[in-house]
């Protein structure tokens, strides 16, 4: 078990968290809690500072999600693409849409084509009447 230390927030002693050990440098008051969180959330957005201007960005291009059956709807639909010419430019904006129109395509193919072969398989399993007169003749021994 870690020794008691001084709080980093407060300065008063405190018994550090056994789990904890080692790392934990405030106690468990709620004030020092919150200093430390914002602490910690100013050193991240530091370290990623582009991060709000991505997440932004990506909201305004995402715009609102289409209702509707997950395989039936266009996820090409769920982008605002006014929002990402103005972001990137026409001629980026144009590449990124044709080339997820091409993905979606291919996507919608390769699911039919599984349908088909998962079709084409189960029409090699024997009928329910033939398997029912297995079991039968399986009992215990």
């Amino acid at each position: 078990m870690a020794r008691k230390r001084p709080c980093r927030e407060c300065g008063k002693w405190f018994q550090p968290n056994a789990r904890a050990g080692k790392r934990q440098r405030s106690c468990a008051r709620e004030a020092c809690q919150r200093a430390r969180h914002r602490r910690a959330c100013a050193a991240w957005h530091a370290r990623h500072p582009d991060y709000d201007v991505e997440r932004r960005l990506r909201d305004r291009v995402r715009g609102e999600a289409v209702v509707g059956e997950p395989l039936h709807r266009d996820p090409l639909a769920e982008v605002v693409w006014d929002a990402a010419r103005d972001a990137v430019g026409v001629e980026v904006a144009v590449i990124v849409e044709e080339t997820g129109k091409v993905l979606v395509g291919w996507a919608r193919d390769a699911v039919h084509a599984q349908a088909a072969e998962i079709m084409r398989r189960l029409g090699k399993v024997p009928p329910l009447s033939a398997r029912d007169d297995i079991a039968v003749g399986a009992g215990p021994p």
